[in-house]
């Protein structure tokens, strides 16, 4: 199994009164659970966040270059070398490898827990066509192009995105959802960040909730593609103020862009 170089980093993971800027390009190298997770008879703390110290989490480092070009679709045993990674400070949970995708979640093992989910699969999938008319030649499924690294096409696609949010959280005022690019290492990769939460009781006076805190970014070379999901999946602290206090946005930005620079600089 390959080694991965790391960086280590520390997270400021909690209650904060001071942020750090995202990295630039160059100056640090770097679809799935849902970012929406659903609680049942969890009680939320609406009053503080957890104690918890700030976790130093070591993340992958990766060249300050462009992301490596393939020329072809990832086979089956590629995909399964890019699942094996073993990262320190990160739990590994293989979620599934074909002849065409392959997904690994990875989770923090200090709290509170971020999890990392790793999604990558071929341009082009096929989408099976609908059953034709008896004795009828079935028609050739016709190929997914991946969409442009453009921020135009991207946002016509806004909605779709949004899909990503429980639909308990997309009509709420504090709910945020945000659409943009993020350059890596001369490359455009598209990010939505997503925060939410929505806290009640039910027929029974039993807690229920829905929250979300997720800054997903997307690439793919035309060839390939990869999403990953940087989401905090820890215990229920509250409402957005909250979430924001115990994992920023710039937080799980590093996570994610991390992540994504790992994938792209080693698929072949």
């Amino acid at each position: 199994m390959r080694a991965v170089a790391l960086l280590g980093f520390g997270l400021a993971l909690g209650c904060r009164a001071d942020k750090q800027a995202p990295p630039q390009p160059g100056a640090q190298p770097p679809g799935v659970q849902p970012p929406g997770v659903q609680i049942g008879d969890a009680q939320p703390r609406p009053d503080a966040p957890p104690a918890v110290e700030p976790a130093h989490i070591r993340l992958p480092r990766s060249p300050a270059a462009p992301p490596h070009r393939t020329t072809r679709p990832l086979g089956k045993t590629e995909l399964a070398r890019l699942a094996a990674f073993e990262l320190p400070d990160f739990a590994r949970e293989d979620r599934g490898t074909t002849g065409e995708s392959a997904e690994v979640r990875y989770t923090t093992t200090t709290r509170p827990a971020l999890g990392v989910t790793v999604t990558i699969e071929r341009c082009g999938r096929a989408t099976p066509p609908a059953r034709a008319p008896r004795q009828a030649a079935p028609p050739a499924p016709e190929p997914r192009a991946c969409l442009a690294m453009e921020l135009a096409v991207w946002q016509a696609r806004a909605k779709q995105l949004e899909q990503a949010l429980p639909a308990e959280l997309r009509a709420r005022p504090d709910t945020r959802f945000e659409l943009g690019t993020r350059e890596l290492g001369g490359a455009t990769a598209i990010y939505t960040y997503q925060l939410g939460a929505a806290f009640g009781t039910d027929d029974k006076g039993q807690s229920t909730g829905t929250y979300s805190d997720a800054y997903i970014l997307y690439y793919n070379d035309g060839v390939n593609q990869i999403r990953v999901n940087a989401a905090y999946v820890d215990d229920a602290v509250g409402g957005v103020d909250h979430l924001l206090a115990v994992a920023p946005p710039e937080d799980l930005e590093r996570l994610a862009v991390a992540f994504l620079e790992l994938y792209v600089h080693e698929w072949r």
